[in-house]
């Protein structure tokens, strides 16, 4: 069980743009979901190919797990695309824009009762039967890529959309897998024992795959890198705070991730230059920033954040541009 302190509260619908002064590479920030669409919370954005959609996970008003939802960014109008059972998390769009995939628990045939929230915090579970599902952009053609009782989730395609990285502890231990997007011919890359091993992604030339680890201390995760045969593992990140969600810029040199370094109490996005070690702070907002994602070009980040009036999670984008000293 991953247990990391953020928080996410309800809200209250936002207009306009809200950014720190401080955010220098951020302009015309946008807030793309709020609780006027039935949410309760809502995070963990991906743009479609095209960028006309996202997918993202989302509380409905009343509940306490999260379904998966796809929105096209003209209309703002949400659509469900899970069931509406069980527990979804982790969408993302194939590279080819057909199909999409996520993870839910909804085939758990002895389903437990979800655990009550602890205000302030947010509790990331191990669910069982959570695995991993391809579908139409409307949610029909549901097709099940993993089985059984572990978990399977945390899944990202390939750049080429053959393949699907994602984490399962199917051999007891958090290891990171990769398999055929057809849900046949799955292998091993990481080999952790008693820690933890997820949220990985594929580098834009495919030969790589980011991830989270906390080798050293639980839950106290660092970002690593490896290849995609599971050869020359390194880690980017050495400190004594959690540091989580690391997503690449298309560049291939630049990785954006989430971490604890200014406190619990507000997360906050860094940019890191995977060959020369440098780091560069994006937001600076009194509460949570994380889980970013950039669109193909690299000109537009996506992220959650609780910079709402009451500071509830939601998905906000903006425009990007990279810091210079991380371009080499």
């Amino acid at each position: 069980m991953l247990l990391l302190l953020v928080k996410c509260a309800l809200s209250m619908l936002f207009v306009g743009q809200i950014y720190g002064e401080d955010e220098h590479y951020l302009s015309n920030v946008v807030q793309l979901t709020s609780p006027t669409m039935g949410f309760e919370k809502a995070g963990e954005s991906y743009f479609s190919p095209d960028e006309k959609k996202i997918i993202f996970q989302a509380v409905p008003k009343g509940e306490s797990t999260y379904q998966m939802y796809v929105m096209d960014l003209d209309e703002r109008i949400p659509k469900m695309v899970s069931t509406g059972k069980g527990a979804c998390t982790c969408g993302n769009f194939r590279p080819d824009g057909q199909k999409i995939i996520f993870a839910s628990s909804h085939e758990d045939p002895n389903p437990s009762e979800p655990v009550k929230a602890i205000p302030g915090k947010y509790k990331w579970d191990l669910t069982p039967y959570m695995n991993i599902y391809e579908a139409n952009f409307d949610g029909s053609s549901l097709k099940a890529l993993t089985y059984g009782p572990a978990y399977h989730a945390e899944c990202a395609y390939s750049p080429d959309g053959t393949e699907i990285v994602y984490a399962s502890n199917v051999d007891e231990d958090m290891n990171l897998f990769i398999m055929s997007s057809d849900g046949s011919n799955s292998r091993r890359i990481t080999y952790g024992s008693s820690c933890y091993n997820g949220g990985p992604f594929f580098s834009p030339n495919g030969k790589y795959v980011i991830f989270r680890a906390d080798r050293d201390e639980p839950d106290y995760l660092q970002i690593y890198m490896i290849d995609t045969d599971g050869t020359n593992e390194k880690r980017l990140t050495t400190n004594a705070d959690v540091n989580w969600a690391p997503y690449w810029h298309p560049n291939g040199k630049v990785v954006a991730f989430t971490t604890s370094i200014h406190g619990h109490h507000r997360y906050e996005i860094y940019l890191l230059n995977i060959e020369t070690g440098v780091q560069t702070r994006l937001t600076h907002n009194p509460s949570f920033d994380g889980l970013p994602v950039f669109n193909r070009d690299g000109t537009k980040i996506m992220w959650t954040s609780q910079r709402t009036p009451d500071r509830s999670c939601q998905v906000f984008m903006a425009d990007f541009t990279m810091p210079l000293e991380l371009i080499n």
